[in-house]
Parts: structure tokens; sequence; C-alpha cells
């Protein structure tokens, strides 16, 4: 077993009291809503057993990283995180990563648990793994949530793992939501465009950090593969699929491979997405014919379902952006950049909040621009918001204060036009998603206190008020001698 063994990790977790056990849980809209409410709650990992109507031993697992806990786990961290710190320290090891991950390719190896059970062809059956309809309003089963699939460049053999949705139609059909832009959709028409159909594996049970390592910004032409070497100090063991010739986790749960062809759609959706709304509707995407099915004894299918906010990635999304747009700004010269933090309740996208140390005129307009632009950014963000130090950016209590206090509206908001977005985006209208445009407006805010107003700044008489706050020391005295009032 290795540190990319998903039976290994449960371990782990279940010893730091953060998994919880279900039975017989109905996989139509209960085991959905249980997730849910878990969510909401920032809860424990769940793992659902059992199911009416399958063979024993095939298992669903939800709820991987709903806190900080369960995702310093999944990292393989050590110690005691606020949400800040969490962050700032997955800032700081995407930092290494940028040039340690050239020494972690993947290492190919001849077997492994996934081909336990293998069937092919004809012999495929999608039927036999529990699939749950997550919510009320989904147009059907959905096998990939917590997936990511594996694509490989025909021009230079780029291998990418990429998050994207899968939605099982029968037995050995499922279909592809991938937006435009994503380093999947771009792998994909090359082979198209070449005339020959598009090899995919579908990893869709595996270790929490593949999932991770698939929903986030890893630079084109890097394979997620070396980042999570690079970050365990471990090369990942692949097997090649026996269909496409594609590499998979040795250690994988459950991988299914195929082709896609450019002219076999089916209708795709409705599914209830990370904005919490249904965005996407119902429309053509592309089918894969599923030609290899593999799965360990007993096998994990990981589901991370979005929905309703927060939901069960949006912890994902927030630390993890963060920490990529804190680690885009250091990488890019930007000075006294303090913490950044993506609200859960934004989905973990739409608000990116940065707090900064202020130095000079100017300098909260670069932050907040660069934050809201850069690539680890930029995708459906509409409000890039910059604070100054003293307010924690994970704390929206603290950010509305900033933002009602420190704003002048006329001259501290900027708009920008036709900025990246997604179609999964419910305010750009069905007719412009239809012809393709995806992009959207976006509020650039300074909720600083301006620049020439600090006491360092020069307009020595018109200098900021005071802000109404004890001393550190105050406190400290306060909180020693009359703590136990506020003890529950």
């Amino acid at each position: 077993m290795s540190v990319y063994d998903l039976r290994e990790h449960l371990k782990k977790l279940e010893s730091i009291g953060q998994l919880k056990k279900l039975d017989n849980v109905p996989l139509e809209h209960i085991l959905g809503g249980i997730i849910d409410q878990n969510s909401l709650r920032n809860g424990p990992t769940l793992l659902f057993d059992n199911f009416e109507g399958y063979d024993p031993g095939f298992r669903v697992m939800a709820g991987s990283m709903n806190n900080t806990e369960t995702m310093a786990a999944v990292l393989g961290l050590k110690g005691n995180f606020t949400k800040l710190e969490l962050a700032d320290t997955i800032a700081e090891k995407i930092g290494e990563l940028e040039t340690s991950q050239q020494n972690f390719p993947m290492e190919y190896v001849e077997d492994g648990p996934i081909f336990e059970n293998k069937f092919f062809d004809d012999d495929v059956d999608l039927y036999k793994i529990p699939v749950p309809i997550f919510h009320e309003e989904d147009g059907g089963r959905y096998i990939g949530t917590g997936d990511f699939q594996v694509h490989m460049d025909p021009d230079n053999g780029w291998v990418n793992c990429g998050c994207y949705r899968v939605m099982q139609h029968d037995k050995n059909r499922v279909g592809n939501f991938i937006a435009a832009g994503h380093h999947g959709a771009i792998i994909r028409k090359k082979y198209w465009d070449k005339g020959e159909p598009c090899p995919v594996a579908f990893v869709v049970g595996a270790h929490p950090l593949f999932f991770l390592m698939g929903s986030v910004d890893v630079p084109i032409n890097v394979d997620e593969y070396n980042w999570c070497g690079a970050l365990t100090g471990k090369r990942v063991p692949v097997v090649k699929l026996p269909k496409t010739g594609l590499p998979v986790p040795a250690e994988a749960e459950i991988v299914l491979e195929g082709f896609a062809y450019p002219d076999d759609t089916c209708l795709e959706g409705p599914f209830g997405e990370f904005t919490g709304y249904y965005g996407g509707g119902i429309r053509k995407e592309y089918f894969v014919k599923i030609t290899g099915m593999y799965y360990r004894n007993d096998p994990i299918l990981l589901a991370s379902p979005p929905g309703p906010l927060p939901n069960d990635m949006s912890f994902l999304f927030s630390v993890m952006r963060a920490a990529n747009v804190k680690a885009a700004l250091i990488r890019a010269g930007v000075p006294g950049v303090k913490a950044v933090w993506s609200p859960e309740c934004s989905d973990g996208r739409a608000m990116l909040i940065t707090s900064i140390k202020q130095q000079f005129a100017g300098h909260a307009s670069m932050v907040a621009h660069i934050a809201g632009q850069c690539p680890q950014g930029g995708l459906i963000n509409k409000f890039s918001i910059v604070v100054d130090d003293d307010i924690d950016p994970s704390n929206l209590e603290e950010v509305i204060w900033a933002l009602s206090t420190r704003v002048e509206p006329t001259t501290d908001i900027d708009i920008t036009k036709e900025s990246w977005s997604s179609p999964l985006e419910p305010m750009i209208p069905t007719e412009a998603k239809a012809a393709g445009r995806t992009c959207a407006g976006k509020a650039v805010i300074r909720a600083t206190i301006p620049y020439y107003r600090l006491p360092e700044g020069k307009d020595t008489r018109n200098i900021f008020p005071k802000v109404v706050k004890g001393s550190k020391e105050l406190v400290a005295k306060v909180m020693e001698k009359y703590g136990d009032i506020w003890k529950k």
C-alpha cells in the first residue's frame, strides 16, 4: 500500500475522527441530501455501504475535503490549521512544486489493484456500480463528480488530468461535459481536427488527492501526476490501460476508458452545479462509449456533487483558489500580499478577497486587477476585492465592514467587461451561451484606506480616522481574567 491508496487514507481519517460510515441509504436524492447537509456543516468524510439491489462491497464516498482536517489529511499535511493557514501553507508548496515537479514523473508499473476486475466491450455494465441521483431536478445519475479524466496530447504526449462531469446514460455510455478553454477540451479537439476519435479515461474512484489536483489550475503541458509526486515525495505508480494506452493510478478504485467522437452526441443535464444553480440546462454534449471497465474488489466511487452553497466541493475550491492566487501574485513579484480568500458562499470562485500591506499609491489597484484576471483567479470571478492587512479576508463580517467604511463607490469600484466566465454562470443569457458568448463583467473594488491618507502617506492633514479596537495586550488581559464568561 502507498500514499496513493484510498484504503490507507480512510484509516487515517478514522484515526482522527473524521470518517462516518452509513448503511442502506437510498441512492436517489436521500444520499445527495445527506451530502448537502454534511457540507453545510463542514462535516466529516462519509462512506456509504450496502445499497439495495447492488452486490455487497460496492461503496460511495463523499465529503472528502469539507474542512481543514480532512483537506490537510488528503494533502499529507500534519498539524492544526485555520482556513487561511491552510491556504498559505498550500501557496508555499505550490511555489516549490513548480520547480520540483519535474523530478517526480509518473512511474509505469505492470499491474495494480485496479485490474482485480476487468470487463471489455459488450461485457461492460455500468449498472453494477451504485451511482446516485444527487438532487431532485438532476437529469440522471452522475458517475463522475469526484472524478478526474485522463487525456494525452497527440502532439507532444502531455498527460492532462482534469475534473469534468460525467453522466451515465446506459450500461456502456456516458455523456461528458467539458467547458471550452479547459485543457481536456483543447486536447480532445486536437484529435478531432486530425479526424481521429479522442481516447479518454475516467477515474471515478481514487485517492482524493487526484481529484483535488484535477480540480485546480495546473499550468498547461504540466502533468498533474508530477504535482502529486512532488507534493508527496513519491512518484505516482500508474498502469497503462489496455484499450487506450492511457496512464491511470495503479491503486485507483474504479476506472472506465473509451473514445469520444465529434459526431456522437447526447442530451446532457440538467445538473445542480457549483454555482448553486442549474445554470447549464440541458444541452448537447458528447457521448463516450465505454470499451473497458476496471475496479478493485469492494470498490469505492468518489462523489463530490456540487449544489446549494456551501457544497461538497466549495471548501476545496475556496482553499485551492486562494492558494493558487497568492502563489501567482508572489510569482508575479507583487509586494505586500498578506492573505487571499475566496468565500465558500461565493462558490469558492466568484468573489476573491486579497489583503495587503500598502506600500505605494496604486498598490491596491495593482493587486485587485492582477488577482481577478490572472489565470489562477480569473475564471468566473465577478468581484476582486482588496483590503488592508488589518482585515481577515476569510472573515466576511470584517470584509463587509471594510466595504462599508473604506469604499467610495464613485471612485473605488472599476468595472471590466468581457471577462473570462463559463456556460454555468446563471447571469449569462441562454441565447448568449448557445452562441458561445460566455464572457461576463467583473467588479474590482478597493476596500482599503486611501494610501495618501495613511500615516505614512503624503496628506498628513487628512489622516484616516483611527480604528476603534483594543490593543492585543488589553484583549489578552480581558480574556485571561474574564474568558470563562464565554465558555460553553
